[in-house]
């Protein structure tokens, strides 16, 4: 672990606390919004999942509005008052959901991919404490909770991993499974999208996670993970529909990773700088 709070040290900056505060919070409900929406649609993508429990097409659009509806209120909930049993709720479900694709014969890449989509709400409660009293767990989580600096190297480790996790996942959907909306990107940008390209592309990506997983604080990495992030899921309407552009939405949670480990490792740097004891 390197250069983190030493435990003694039990408050972390309100100011601090506040930004990644907003930043979980807006990540689940970019997520759940998103993901909703795609729900009221109807989206054709969603019936193999209902298919893997031996639901039949119509009965599957019947339900997808509620899903979505669901999703959309838990996601607005979720911004405005978050408690520990929604965030607890919101990482089920978010895994559960993304479980469902390789269980519909899509591909481990697809499970690794939106990890951004679980790892967020998992954080979140994390650094907001998960072992509260339950009498505690539907009361709304304030800045102040996020406050306890012993919980921010476990924060840390977790936004790291989903966000080494979902860039070898969209790195994988190219190397292994030549992921048909991927390579409509590449032939919108005038690009082959043979498997030598597609490979050279998903491996790159598959460095890019492994190089944020060993040296995460390399400068200006983070910011050029957030770009290449927006800039690819940009791809969706841009290349597509304009209702793709739910599916930019719901990958929220993989654009305020980057910028919330950012202002973690500039806090650590700043403790630096300022002579502060921290362990190494």
């Amino acid at each position: 672990m390197t250069g983190f709070v030493k435990s003694y040290e039990s408050r972390l900056p309100e100011n601090f606390s506040g930004r990644l505060y907003f930043l979980m919070r807006l990540g689940i409900l970019g997520c759940f919004v998103g993901h909703g929406a795609w729900g009221i649609v109807g989206k054709d993508g969603w019936l193999p999942f209902f298919e893997v429990f031996g639901i039949e097409e119509p009965v599957a659009r019947m339900f997808m509005p509620w899903i979505g509806i669901m999703d959309i209120t838990i996601g607005i909930v979720g911004y405005f008052y978050p408690s520990r049993f929604l965030l607890l709720y919101a990482f089920f479900w978010t895994f559960f959901t993304a479980t469902l694709r390789p269980s519909a014969n899509m591909g481990m890449s697809e499970l690794y991919e939106r990890a951004g989509n679980y790892g967020v709400p998992l954080a979140f409660l994390i650094m907001s404490g998960m072992l509260f009293p339950w009498r505690t767990w539907f009361k709304k989580i304030n800045v102040q909770d996020m406050m306890d600096a012993s919980r921010l190297p476990a924060f840390e480790m977790t936004l790291r991993i989903s966000l080494v996790l979902l860039l070898a996942g969209h790195g994988g959907l190219a190397v292994f499974n030549h992921h048909a909306g991927i390579a409509k990107h590449m032939g919108f940008l005038g690009m082959d999208s043979s498997v030598l390209n597609m490979s050279v592309f998903g491996i790159f990506e598959i460095f890019l996670a492994v190089w944020v997983m060993l040296f995460p604080r390399t400068y200006g990495l983070l910011t050029f993970v957030l770009i290449f992030k927006l800039a690819t899921e940009l791809m969706h309407p841009i290349a597509g529909r304009p209702l793709d552009v739910f599916e930019t939405i719901e990958r929220f949670g993989d654009y305020v990773i980057p910028p919330a480990l950012i202002i973690i490792y500039g806090y650590i740097a700043s403790l630096k700088n300022a002579h502060q004891p921290i362990a190494i």
